[in-house]
């Protein structure tokens, strides 16, 4: 037995008229309007109003950051090279990005809209979304 009676989907729960911002959006605009709008995050779109990615408030937290990129970084007992020059690249330019295109997420993780909410906390969790 479900320990939610009321079996609640994402359809229940979502916004449906998100703030969407283009990717050639500069980032102060971005944030001005997060404040203002007091939200945590926007879709991005394409030129056809698709779904191009995702902007959150940590993307803009990212950048405030003075770390330079490591090399090398410890996990545990593992040691992984930070060597590939697209990672490289990526993390540069979203740490000095000033549109929403240089800084948003593009593999976007979705649901369906009667994708039951127990279901979707639980991929957040595993993936750390």
């Amino acid at each position: 037995m479900s320990r939610h009676s009321d079996a609640r989907v994402a359809g229940d729960v979502m916004d449906r008229s998100p703030l969407t911002v283009r990717g050639d959006t500069p980032l102060e605009d971005l944030a001005r309007r997060l404040i203002e709008d007091r939200l945590d995050g926007a879709c991005v779109v394409d030129d056809e109003g698709k779904l191009a990615g995702v902007v959150t408030t940590m993307d803009l937290i990212f950048q405030e950051q003075t770390a330079r990129p490591p090399h090398v970084f410890a996990f545990l007992d593992a040691v992984f090279a930070f060597d590939r020059r697209r990672e490289r690249k990526a993390f540069i330019r979203k740490l000095t990005g000033s549109a929403v295109a240089d800084v948003m997420t593009v593999e976007v993780v979705t649901a369906g809209i009667d994708t039951g909410l127990s279901q979707i906390a639980e991929r957040m969790v595993q993936q750390h979304l």
